[in-house]
């Protein structure tokens, strides 16, 4: 957990505490505190409130981040899981990994150059989507020899 956080939360009464969580979810204030059973009132008599909100901010963020970081993982097994899968009719299985990639960032046409041996080699992933119109790969013209 992030330093400051754990601080904020050391200092923090366990209805605060509780408050924090709640503020991963919900959207505004009031909703945080019917979650946890308090008045909606109840948080602006808190003179932590300011670092409360800073808590909640940062575990959110870091939770954004944790879930990019497992959907990048989970980027490997899903061309995987489209290599499979080519030749057959779309599932939810492809779809799902379609998913996925869309998540990490990578668009339907992506090269990548990888280092290895004495020069670079340039290897593009073209993909199609089962709910699209078909992709056809295009060599890229800058590679000296296309895959």
């Amino acid at each position: 957990m992030d330093p400051r956080v754990q601080e904020i939360l050391d200092n923090a009464t366990d209805i605060q505490q509780d408050y924090v969580i709640a503020r991963l979810t919900c959207p505004d204030s009031a909703k945080a505190c019917r979650k946890i059973g308090i008045h909606k009132s109840t948080p602006y008599h808190w003179d932590n409130l300011e670092e409360l909100e800073e808590a909640a901010s940062i575990l959110r963020r870091d939770a954004v981040e944790a879930a990019r970081l497992a959907l990048k993982d989970l980027a490997v097994e899903a061309v995987q899981t489209l290599a499979r899968a080519m030749g057959g009719k779309g599932s939810a299985a492809v779809n799902a990994a379609n998913s996925i990639l869309d998540r990490v960032g990578l668009p339907k046409q992506s090269t990548v150059e990888l280092a290895g041996g004495s020069e670079p080699v340039k290897v593009q992933f073209t993909w199609h989507d089962p709910n699209s119109d078909a992709q056809t790969a295009q060599p890229d013209p800058e590679a000296d020899d296309h895959l």
